[in-house]
């Protein structure tokens, strides 16, 4: 049953991020490898804290038609642990989210992103209503929305 191939410890590899489709909203999956470039020659006079380390996500097929089931990302544009988090960047209109509702978790979907004053409009469905009863909230500050991972 085993492979030989053993994950260290602390890998990054199976980690759950969000990545961004090719429509701008962004997804949910899984790194499922790391490419670091080749060792750039030692440079004494600037930093090589960063190097341009590719990660390659396979997204969750569950998400929709969304072109492609695996993709590399740099660093920047990944979201979830050891990466951004979601204050970091423009949520896009009819990006899928979470928020505390009255004290619950209730899935949403972004209708307006005011980016100047970081306010979120979402438009939610409270206990499983109907479209016909949907709520519209602002939430500000933004740390209240969250990505599924």
């Amino acid at each position: 049953m085993s492979t030989g191939k053993r994950i260290a410890k602390r890998s990054i590899i199976g980690t759950r991020v969000c990545a961004p489709g090719e429509d701008g909203k962004y997804y949910s999956g899984v790194i499922q490898a790391v490419k670091t470039p080749a060792n750039v020659e030692s440079n004494s006079n600037c930093l090589n804290l960063t190097p341009n380390t590719r990660y390659t996500v396979r997204f969750d097929s569950r998400q929709g038609n969304l072109g492609r089931t695996t993709a590399e990302f740099f660093e920047n544009d990944l979201i979830g642990p050891g990466f951004q988090s979601v204050l970091g960047t423009e949520l896009v209109c009819h990006q899928k989210c979470f928020v505390t509702f009255n004290g619950r978790e209730i899935c949403g979907e972004v209708m307006k992103h005011h980016v100047e004053t970081d306010e979120v409009i979402i438009r939610i469905h409270p206990n499983g209503k109907e479209v016909r009863k949907q709520s519209k909230l602002t939430f500000t500050p933004r740390e209240n929305v969250r990505l599924k991972l």
